[in-house]
């Protein structure tokens, strides 16, 4: 396994942004590209087998999982994408055969997305493939790990929502400049 080196900061962190949590910020970078790496790697099979982007794979996943027709604008909910950006995704898709526009059977105005069966095969395929991808990277920890690390996770996010759209915390002081030391080798 290659070596990959906890992120850590700066011992005077704490001197430098007074309030901060030095391990807090450690765990938020470690947290962060982690997620990033394991992203990659997920989006990774569908972008190099069949040259979808991981918005593209998703809204065929989608359209998948709910196991019947969307219209574009459920999709763009579930992919958290704006319609225009739908609309783009799903021209793209339609142009490569992987999904087909007809007419709502009750409601003229409404439009809905079909998968096609050649997206049917590439989504039958590709699923296994992330699932394997994500297996593999999760494999080293132990079933309580997983539990405890799941535990936090939905710790943080639980408090994380709590959080969210109140107002920001005041910052408890300035941020202070580090100081360089004059003697490099004392680092």
């Amino acid at each position: 396994m290659p070596d990959t080196p906890t992120i850590r900061v700066p011992a005077d962190f704490e001197f430098e942004f007074p309030g901060a949590s030095r391990s807090a910020a450690e765990i938020a970078a470690n947290l962060a590209r982690t997620q990033m790496a394991l992203l990659a790697e997920i989006e990774r099979p569908p972008r190099e087998r069949h040259g979808l982007s991981a918005s593209a794979f998703q809204t065929l996943a989608i359209l998948d999982g709910a196991g019947e027709p969307l219209p574009g604008h459920v999709i763009a909910e579930r992919l958290l994408v704006s319609s225009a950006s739908m609309t783009s995704l799903v021209d793209t898709l339609e142009r490569r055969g992987l999904v087909e526009r007809r007419p709502h059977p009750t409601d003229r105005r409404k439009v809905l997305i079909h998968l096609t069966p050649d997206a049917q095969r590439v989504v039958d395929q590709q699923l296994p493939a992330i699932h394997a991808v994500i297996t593999q990277a999760i494999s080293t920890l132990a079933e309580s790990d997983r539990e405890h690390l799941l535990t936090s996770l939905t710790t943080i996010r639980a408090r994380l929502s709590l959080i969210a759209g109140q107002p920001l915390p005041p910052a408890k002081a300035r941020r202070r400049r580090r100081v360089e030391s004059t003697d490099r080798s004392a680092r």
